[in-house]
C-alpha cells in the first residue's frame, strides 16, 4: 500500500481504487476497505513524501539536527547556555532549506506550481519532525497525507530550572521582553487560526478533487458499458434481420 504514495499525485485515486478492488476480489473485505479509505495526499504532503523516498539520507540528517536541537533546548533551560541552541538552529535551518529546494524541483518536474505558500507548508512539515514523533515516522516512510504544523519544543517538564538573580539593569529589558513575548503570542495565535482555516480549505479541496476523480471513473465505466450495450444491440438486430430474410426465402 505504501507504494501508492510514490505515484504521481493525479494517479493516486485510480490506483488506490484498483488496488482495493483487487484485494476485495481476493476475499479480504477488511483490507480492501482499509485501502479504499486511504486519503489522497495534499500537494505539500505529496512533495515531502517524494523527497523522503528519493533522498532518505538527507531526511535522516534532518532528524539528527532535530535531535540535536532538542538536546540544546534542554541544555539552555538547565544552564542558560544559548550557544548550542544557535548552532543547532542554524544546522536545522540549512537542512530544511536544502530539502525544500529538492521539493521545489520535484513539484516543478511534476507540473505542480511551487508557490511560496506551498513551499512554506513543506518547510513547516520538515521543521515539525523535530517534535512530532508520529509525523516524523510518516515522513520517514514517505506516507504522509497531510502536511504537519510547525510548533514549539513542547514538554520540557522534569528539568531543574534554577533562575539566577537579576541585576537592576536587567529588570527593564525583562519587562520589555515580556511585553514583546505577549505581542508575539497574539500574532502566533492569529497565525495558528489562519493555518487552521487554510488546512480546512485544503482538506475540503482535496476531498472534492477525490469525489470528482471517482465520478469521472464511474462516468468512464458507464460509457464503456453503454458502448458494449450498443454493440450487443447492433449484433442482435443484425441476427434478427438475417433470420427474417431466411424466413422470407422459405415461404
Amino acid at each position: 500500500m505504501s507504494d501508492l504514495y510514490a505515484l504521481p499525485l493525479d494517479e493516486f485515486t485510480r490506483a488506490r481504487n484498483e488496488l482495493a478492488k483487487e484485494i476485495a476480489g481476493g476475499g479480504d473485505k477488511g483490507a480492501a476497505d482499509a485501502v479504499r479509505n486511504l486519503r489522497k495526499p495534499s500537494v505539500p504532503a505529496w512533495a515531502v513524501n517524494q523527497v523522503a523516498r528519493r533522498d532518505p539520507k538527507r531526511i535522516a540528517g534532518l532528524f539528527d539536527t532535530g535531535k540535536q536541537l532538542r538536546a540544546a533546548q534542554q541544555k539552555l533551560i538547565r544552564s542558560g547556555d544559548t550557544a548550542a541552541v544557535k548552532e543547532a538552529t542554524t544546522e536545522e535551518r540549512q537542512a530544511v532549506r536544502a530539502l525544500v529546494d529538492v521539493a521545489k524541483t520535484i513539484l516543478s518536474d511534476a507540473g505542480h506550481t511551487p508557490n511560496e505558500a506551498t513551499l512554506e507548508r513543506i518547510a513547516d512539515t520538515f521543521y515539525a519532525t523535530a517534535v512530532d514523533d508520529e509525523g516524523r515516522e510518516l515522513v520517514r516512510k514517505g506516507t504522509l497525507t497531510k502536511e504537519l504544523k510547525r510548533v514549539g519544543f513542547g514538554d520540557v517538564a522534569g528539568l531543574s530550572v534554577v533562575p539566577r538573580a537579576r541585576t537592576p539593569a536587567e529588570a527593564k529589558p525583562k519587562a520589555q521582553g515580556a511585553r514583546l513575548e505577549k505581542e508575539a503570542a497574539k500574532l502566533r495565535a492569529a497565525a495558528d487560526e489562519a493555518e487552521k482555516a487554510a488546512a480546512s480549505a485544503d482538506g475540503l479541496a482535496s476531498e472534492l478533487a477525490t469525489v470528482a476523480e471517482d465520478a469521472r471513473a464511474k462516468a468512464d465505466a458507464a460509457k464503456e458499458k453503454a458502448r458494449f450495450a450498443r454493440r450487443a444491440a447492433s449484433e442482435a438486430r443484425r441476427d434478427a434481420d438475417k433470420a427474417a430474410r431466411r424466413l422470407d426465402r422459405n415461404r
